[in-house]
């Protein structure tokens, strides 16, 4: 394997240097080069956005947004999980289809919320199995879900006073292909990502764009009622930083929520990650409420609210101090929450380790306190400090697809070509003082290059999988590894996503693919 793992000794001094000042690519709303949604809805911004923005607008006049959501659903059912507690459902690995009631393909997202029930989502349905039942039912726009034919209305909607005021009445909901991401919360509480449209002939992301363009996308929070109907509530992300001037982020592709322990160190129970089309979201689940008729939105959206940051580079240049205009960053498909509570982000263009902070509020601010915003930032200046893997330029894509983090603090990347022109550059680990290691996940065990998701083990395994090969479980100590294909434990050798429930035991994986959902409690070895 040597003759494949380089190891890049020189990153480490650059690293370090550039902890000390890291806050040039957090901005409340930033330059281009967000990524866009899913292939077939091509809106990838890579110019500016308009630039510095203006103070916020702060307490407005009546923003007249009746019916914008539900009322506050009070504690869900079933409230009584603690971690770490034996799992409800059999010690197996169990495939779910078209025979236990998930009526469409593919599979997007297989998912638990922490009274244990399991959700799974395809592109147009969510589908709940509580423990003990026998078959899923189906949840749609028809109850709530706003996807295509459900937008939820805007009436009356003030513009930004830095847009110059005004009344429009708008609506916004998902895009095609609808459902792309979905991750378990509270007890009886599931988040819903949807596709957006990522902007209007990819320059602005601002108030200038029409409604149904601004308002697309976004997430639902779902919370199950005691009589099995769902109340739905609405997050429209924006920047409340910029008096709402600025909607950056719509297609939401990844989400990781804290159940409050990663390996069994303590982190921050109920906050969400989101990562975005351009930027990661951090979203503080129980002060979530909606605007009271009369009442300017960013006041409430700000309680709950971080809106955005992230790691960027520039296009074939170092980024100047200040300067966004050359700016890239986006595609954030890669979430991971490590044991001290602060959050890894990966997307097209780089990479970096978002410190936590309690209020939302301050999710943007540089000072928090007279810490950066990131712990590590990979990506600029180049070559000094690349975006984890190694492109043929600063601002270059590496389409960084993934990031696990083990129990040992090592920090899995993986990489996927999506469009014309990119590269699959693999995996790589990094961990502080060691450096990053590359590594060709053929000699891993895997089948392809791509790198479709990677999911951390408690045991120090890793799950990698492929966009079309499925699973290879790789044992970084004894390097050696197993693969999983379909009919061995999951329905299909297309996988989309992956994620890990160690909050019961035996720790369960959910694997969502086109052919279907599998959960994997037994693991090969």
């Amino acid at each position: 394997m040597d003759a494949f793992v380089a190891r890049s000794g020189a990153r480490l001094a650059a690293t370090a240097a550039l902890l000390a000042a890291l806050a040039l690519a957090a901005f409340a709303g930033c330059s281009g080069g967000s990524g866009g949604p899913p292939a077939g809805n091509p809106n990838q911004n890579t110019g500016a956005d308009g630039g510095a923005e203006p103070p916020d607008a702060g307490g407005g006049p009546d923003a007249g947004l009746p019916d914008a959501g539900v009322p506050d659903a009070g504690p869900p059912p079933d409230a009584g999980f603690t971690f770490g507690q034996p799992s409800p459902w059999p010690n197996e690995n169990r495939v779910y289809a078209g025979a236990d009631g998930i009526q469409e393909a593919p599979v997007v997202g297989v998912t638990t919320d922490e009274a244990q029930n399991l959700w799974v989502a395809t592109h147009t349905g969510l589908y709940l199995l509580k423990p003990g039942e026998k078959a899923f039912k189906r949840y749609s726009s028809a109850d709530g879900l706003h996807l295509m034919d459900n937008p939820q209305p805007y009436r009356n909607e003030l513009l930004s006073l830095a847009c110059g005021g005004g009344t429009v009445s708008s609506s916004g909901g998902a895009v095609s292909p609808g459902i792309i991401s979905l991750e378990g919360g509270a007890a009886g509480e599931v988040f819903v990502g949807y596709a957006g449209v990522a902007d209007v002939l990819g320059v602005n992301s601002d108030c200038t764009d029409p409604g149904e363009v601004r308002h697309s996308g976004k997430i639902d929070r779902v919370r199950l009622a005691a009589d099995g109907t769902l109340q739905v509530e609405r997050l429209d992300l924006a920047s409340v930083n910029a008096g709402m001037q600025y909607w950056h982020n719509r297609t939401i592709f990844k989400m990781v929520y804290d159940h409050g322990q990663v390996w069994g160190k303590p982190t921050h129970h109920g906050y969400l990650w989101v990562g975005a089309n351009h930027g990661v979201v951090m979203i503080k689940t129980d002060a979530i409420r909606l605007p009271n008729p009369g009442e300017w939105p960013d006041n409430a959206n700000r309680e709950w609210m971080g809106d955005h940051v992230h790691a960027q580079v520039c296009f074939h240049e170092a980024c100047p101090q200040g300067a966004i205009g050359n700016a890239r960053m986006g595609d954030w498909r890669g979430l991971a929450i490590a044991s001290d509570g602060d959050t890894w982000h990966a997307g097209k263009w780089a990479a970096g380790k978002i410190r936590w902070t309690a209020s939302p509020s301050d999710f943007t601010d540089v000072a928090r306190s007279g810490q950066q915003i990131f712990s590590i930032a990979f990506g600029d200046p180049y070559p000094g400090n690349p975006p984890v893997f190694f492109p043929p330029a600063e601002g270059d894509p590496v389409s960084l697809s993934a990031v696990a983090v083990t129990p040992d603090d090592h920090v899995w990347f993986g990489s996927q070509a999506r469009d014309a022109g990119e590269t699959n550059y693999g995996l790589a680990t990094f961990k502080d003082h060691e450096g990053v290691v590359l590594l060709d996940p053929f000699q891993l065990g895997m089948a392809e290059g791509a790198v479709q998701d990677i999911a951390a083990l408690p045991d120090g395994r890793v799950v990698l999988a492929g966009p079309s090969t499925g699973l290879t479980i790789y044992d970084p100590a004894t390097k050696s590894h197993v693969n999983i294909r379909a009919g061995q434990g999951i329905p299909d050798d297309r996988v989309l996503a992956m994620e890990l429930d160690d909050m019961v035991v035996p720790p369960a994986l959910h694997v969502a693919t086109r052919g279907g959902a599998a959960v994997i409690t037994v693991f090969p070895k």
